[in-house]
């Protein structure tokens, strides 16, 4: 029922980012890139702009609950219902989050899949399975901006939740862009210059870092919904 009742929440949004997607991917078909234009360069910034959205839309409110399309300030109506189920707060949150990454992971999958066939000139510098393990590296990465966002809607309200997403996804960028981080820890290298799509290898070191960052953000999010007064 928890799985069901998540669905139903993150369905409609589930539908407008894929639909957002497709429009993108169509306009790649259509248009026609300049010829100094690098089909990599193109796919990597698509992607990390993608990302800050998926993880927006998708990572929900926590073990509350928001209408699809609307960000209200409190607690919607059936947040009490839910917290009234005989079920832990641990199963709630679990479940809510584990559904909106599913969801992040098959967008990536999607999104991945349809620029290897869309961008110009793509298949002539990266194979299939480069493509494959592309995805793969931005599903591990994508899981701590995501988990942000979950533990940000563990105690802020969905509107604030998204402004926070997204300051924080913008400040670790700008972070690596300035500042020469480690490359075991910079996760936006992993999926730019690092990525399997530019060092044809798999950056295993900064997607065990951001795995373990996720499961660090969980806990935080649960210990903070387990402890507050809904």
């Amino acid at each position: 029922m928890l799985w069901y009742k998540g669905w139903l929440e993150t369905r409609f949004k589930l539908l407008s980012a894929a639909c957002l997607l497709v429009g993108f991917l169509t306009f790649f078909s259509v248009a026609k890139a300049p010829p100094q234009a690098k089909p990599v360069l193109q796919v990597i910034l698509f992607a990390k702009s993608q990302l800050a959205f998926f993880f927006m839309v998708l990572s929900g409110a926590g073990i509350a609950t928001q209408p699809a399309f609307q960000a209200i300030k409190g607690l919607h109506g059936s947040t009490l219902f839910t917290l009234s189920m005989p079920v832990s707060r641990l199963r709630l949150l679990t479940v809510r989050s584990s559904l909106g990454f599913l969801q992040v992971s098959a967008l990536i999958v999607a999104m991945c899949g349809g620029l290897w066939r869309v961008v110009p000139g793509l298949k002539n510098v990266v194979t299939g399975g480069e493509m494959g393990e592309y995805a793969i590296t931005l599903i591990f990465i994508a899981s701590t901006f995501y988990f942000i966002s979950v533990l940000l809607a563990t105690f802020l309200d969905d509107i604030w939740r998204i402004w926070g997403g997204m300051i924080a996804y913008g400040a670790l960028w700008g972070l690596s862009s300035w500042v020469a981080l480690p490359a075991a820890v910079d996760i936006f290298r992993a999926i730019g210059d690092g990525s399997p799509l530019s060092a044809h290898a798999m950056p295993w070191p900064p997607m065990v870092f951001s795995l373990a960052l996720s499961a660090i953000l969980f806990f935080g999010a649960l210990k903070i919904a387990q402890a507050r007064e809904y």
